[in-house]
């Protein structure tokens, strides 16, 4: 019974480090398997993170005693004997790590070679639906996001992680659709999902409400109305110098009473998650949506994406022009030729 006990133990060990040499490693195992056990048991089932910085040059003796001290591993010796063992005191990294009482000893040695950064920098872009925000921020592995807390804070179905000035200015309840502010982020590693949104959203209090808010309202665009239209004109533009030109377009047939036949505004009708932008190949004019501006007149009901600071600033100083319309130029560059006349329009039609 007491050979098989050890051979048990010895399995569960697992094999040794690929430099570990064949006279250590059979010591090791032979110390470490009366109580192997111990490193495959969590100490408890606590999931409060603990947060342990390794520095650089610290020895791995020492950093085992720091996590016993923790309470994370019941023996310091048998931990650190595991880590040679197993090569982690050679491949061990110094830098920031989150551990639970609910991580066996075993599990948080082998975690001690990949460091989390010191800090995590997440990009939101300019044109992303929120639906694309929640992806990327969910698939962040140094961030904890609860995707299903997130949506139903976006979707106005759960209060929000503080006050904000902009959200006074929107419908109550309504969605943070063109309000998930494009920049850059820099967080600490573990980051919660309420943290997170409140970044984002402050980030939009500060570059929004202020000055741009002001000077859209000048224009007679309340701000939905103003995140709607830089919406559209930020999934239009590919060049940021065009970004007046085309919201002056839209401008010009607002005024006029045209719709605006924005092609994004069909493809956000037509989207799902699998297919946030799909691309078009009907007559748009076909799909009945509430936002398909091809079938609506007027603005949408709300933003079809999150728009960039310069798109914003588009349309409340747009270009001085007549155009009522924009196609694309034959040369795929991003640029566009614009005209006053449908027959215009029609001549720069690519071959």
């Amino acid at each position: 019974m007491a050979t098989a006990s050890f051979l048990a133990s010895v399995a569960q060990l697992g094999a040794p480090g690929p430099r570990v040499g064949l006279v250590q490693a059979l010591w090791l195992r032979a110390a470490l398997a009366p109580d192997a056990g111990q490193l495959f048991t969590a100490t408890s089932l606590d999931t409060e993170p603990l947060s342990l910085t390794i520095e650089p040059g610290e020895l791995p003796a020492a950093v085992a005693q720091r996590i016993a001290a923790l309470g994370l591993a019941p023996d310091a010796q048998q931990l650190l004997r595991f880590m040679i063992y197993k090569g982690y005191d050679s491949q061990m990294q110094a830098g920031y790590f989150k551990f639970t009482h609910s991580m066996p000893p075993a599990e948080i040695a082998a975690a001690l070679v990949n460091a989390m950064p010191s800090e995590v920098r997440v990009r939101i872009w300019a044109g992303w639906r929120a639906g694309q925000v929640v992806a990327s921020l969910a698939a962040q592995p140094h961030l904890q996001i609860d995707t299903s807390a997130l949506l139903a804070m976006i979707e106005g179905r759960e209060p929000l992680p503080g006050n904000y000035l902009f959200r006074n200015m929107v419908p109550p309840n309504s969605s943070l659709e063109g309000y998930l502010f494009p920049a850059d982020y820099v967080f600490l590693p573990g980051t919660n999902t309420n943290t997170v949104l409140d970044a984002i959203l402050r980030r939009f209090d500060d570059e929004v409400m202020g000055t741009l808010r002001a000077d859209a309202s000048a224009r007679g665009f309340n701000l939905p109305e103003l995140v709607a239209l830089a919406s559209i004109i930020q999934r239009e533009a590919m060049l940021d110098e065009e970004r007046p030109l085309i919201a002056r377009v839209f401008l010009n047939r607002l005024a006029q009473g045209m719709p605006l036949m924005a092609d994004p505004t069909t493809q956000y009708a037509l989207s799902s998650p699998a297919d946030w932008w799909p691309k078009l190949t009907l007559d748009p004019r076909t799909v009945d949506h509430p936002y398909n501006t091809y079938v609506i007149t007027g603005l949408p009901p709300g933003p079809i994406a999150n728009p960039g600071l310069l798109s914003m600033q588009a349309v409340t100083n747009p270009a001085t022009s007549n155009a009522l319309y924009f196609r694309a130029t034959c040369e795929k560059n991003g640029r566009h030729n614009f005209s006053v006349t449908y027959e215009e329009h029609l001549a720069y039609a690519c071959p």
